[in-house]
């Protein structure tokens, strides 16, 4: 009887962690899925407003960070996720302040008036190379086993 629970919870472990995958795993896979999205912003950026497309560009960015890291920056304004002490603690340090500065870029735009238009519109589709420069390089610099709390 013992025997036959030991296998039944080997199976059922073996079965849930294919399953879920590992974590390093999952996250190339919501990588590609951010990262396919912002190709497909790209290619409609020239039919939309620079606010349209830095708000999109955030969504996606915060999305990613919600789901590879649990962090709740889809579900914060820009002002809360910048005051939050903890944001980002689950990504390497070096990644943490280049995500927070893109974001900020990134409400700059969407709530600033636009003098511009095709200078911002040029301006908001760099930063959707920015956004993807940025998810790799998160992807690049693994996350610390013990992750150290943000200043």
């Amino acid at each position: 009887m013992l025997v036959a629970t030991g296998i039944i919870l080997i199976i059922l472990a073996t079965w849930f962690f294919v399953r879920k995958g590992t974590p390093a795993r999952k996250r190339q896979s919501l990588l590609e899925k951010a990262r396919a999205k912002l190709t497909e912003l790209k290619k409609q950026s020239d039919n939309l407003t620079p606010e349209t497309i830095a708000t999109r560009i955030s969504i996606i960015v915060r999305q990613y960070l919600e789901t590879a890291f649990e962090d709740p920056a889809l579900f914060e304004t820009n002002e809360e996720f910048t005051l939050r002490p903890r944001a980002l603690e689950k990504l390497h340090p070096d990644t943490r302040q280049p995500i927070t500065d893109h974001l900020q870029r990134l409400s700059e735009l969407k709530y600033e008036p636009q003098d511009d238009s095709d200078t911002a519109n040029a301006s908001a589709a760099s930063l959707i190379d920015e956004a993807d420069k940025l998810l790799s390089l998160v992807e690049l610099h693994p996350a610390p086993l013990h992750p150290t709390p943000t200043s």
